[in-house]
C-alpha cells in the first residue's frame, strides 16, 4: 500500500467512527467512552507516523513550508484535545462536545491534506510505495 492510500484508509476509519459517534446514544457512557478511546488511540498513531515519517519526506519534496506548518499546528490542536479527553470521564458534560470539536478539527485537517497536500505529493513523484512501507512498519511498532 502506498503512503497516500495508507493515510486515506486511516482518514476513512476516523470519518466512519465520527459518524457512529453522532448516531450513538450519549447516555450509553461505556460505549461512548470505548469509541472515543479507540478513535483517540488510532489518531495518536496516525499523527505520529505523519510527523515522524510522512511529513519530513513531504517537506523535502514539495517545498511548501506554510502548508507543512499548518498541518503541524493542526496536529498540535488535535493532540491537546486528545490529552484532554484522556483525563476526562464520559460522564463529564464536556466529554461529548470535546470529542465533537476534535472530530471537526480532524475533518478540516483531512480535507486540507487530501485536497491540497496529497495532490502536491503526487506531482512531486515521491516513492510512495517505499514511504508507505516505512509508515506501515512504524505504525505496527506503535500499535504494540
Amino acid at each position: 500500500m502506498n503512503a497516500l492510500q495508507l493515510l486515506m484508509e486511516d482518514h476513512a476509519y476516523v470519518k466512519k467512527a465520527f459518524r457512529a459517534f453522532q448516531k450513538m446514544d450519549r447516555e450509553d457512557l461505556p460505549a461512548v467512552q470505548a469509541l472515543v478511546k479507540q478513535v483517540c488511540a488510532a489518531l495518536k498513531v496516525h499523527v505520529r507516523i505523519e510527523e515522524e515519517v510522512f511529513y519530513p519526506a513531504v517537506r523535502k519534496a514539495i517545498k511548501d513550508e506554510d502548508l507543512m506548518h499548518e498541518a503541524e499546528i493542526e496536529h498540535e490542536s488535535a493532540k491537546t484535545l486528545i490529552r484532554q479527553l484522556a483525563r476526562m470521564k464520559a460522564r463529564d458534560p464536556r466529554y461529548g462536545p470535546t470529542f465533537t470539536v476534535l472530530c471537526e478539527y480532524i475533518e478540516h485537517h483531512v480535507k486540507e491534506e487530501e485536497g491540497e497536500m496529497f495532490p502536491k505529493v503526487r506531482r512531486a513523484r515521491l516513492n510512495l510505495k517505499a514511504l508507505g512501507a516505512r509508515m506501515m512498519a512504524r505504525k505496527v511498532r506503535l500499535a504494540r
